[in-house]
């Protein structure tokens, strides 16, 4: 993900503060990847991080919550990418089919990057407080993408139930295929494990949709 990690876009003006701001964090970023993929991510300190990338702890700390925040900062683009990919999806496609096909967009975009997100996910699954984390960023995402779902729907975001139930349905999607290629030795293809999710979500719906509600 050393691509993925170092393209991250950072929001606000595109001054120089800001710029060297980007450049600091995407710094702090990568090293802290590379010293959890080489000596493990409990063995890693967060000292051992600052020290190579010599910032101090107040500096990371105007960047970053906690240590966890630094394995899945990838999130903070694909929140972003999900968000303008549920808005470039054709009115046409209906709101499933739509997040379906921005989610496996993103996901194909960044083919190149699965080796290295893979081994990032395994510590992920090995370790309860990042993955506590990454499932709170995907609610979040799920939140982001919500408003432009409820607009491609003609519905309101603040007060209409679909939309929400469809975005939170859609991050649970990408967990579980997540989940799934991870415990299956990251071998499948990701974007093509993500479709045959949305497939399954959308046929175990289909199959209680027109069933009466329990008394």
């Amino acid at each position: 993900m050393r691509g993925t990690l170092a393209r991250m876009k950072a929001a606000g003006p595109s001054g120089l503060r800001e710029r060297k701001k980007e450049r600091t964090r995407a710094q702090i970023i990568e090293t802290a990847i590379e010293l959890f993929l080489k000596n493990g991510y409990e063995q890693t300190t967060l000292d051992d991080v600052l020290g190579v990338v010599e910032v101090s702890r107040r500096t990371f700390f105007r960047y970053f919550e906690s240590k966890e925040d630094l394995v899945i900062a990838w999130m903070d683009q694909f929140i972003e990418a999900a968000r303008e990919a549920v808005r470039a999806r054709p009115r046409s496609e209906p709101p499933v089919v739509a997040l379906r096909n921005a989610v496996k967009t993103i996901v194909k975009f960044h083919e190149g990057d699965l080796p290295r997100f893979a081994l990032i996910q395994q510590f992920v699954a090995r370790t309860p407080a990042i993955r506590a984390r990454q499932r709170e960023r995907l609610g979040h995402c799920g939140e982001e993408i919500c408003e432009p779902l409820a607009e491609r729907m003609g519905l309101d975001a603040r007060d209409d139930l679909a939309p929400r139930v469809l975005a939170s349905c859609a991050m649970a999607v990408v967990q579980s295929a997540m989940d799934a290629w991870i415990a299956r030795g990251a071998t499948e293809d990701l974007p093509e494990l993500v479709d045959e999710a949305f497939r399954t979500l959308a046929r175990e719906f289909g199959r209680g949709g027109s069933g009466t509600s329990p008394q």
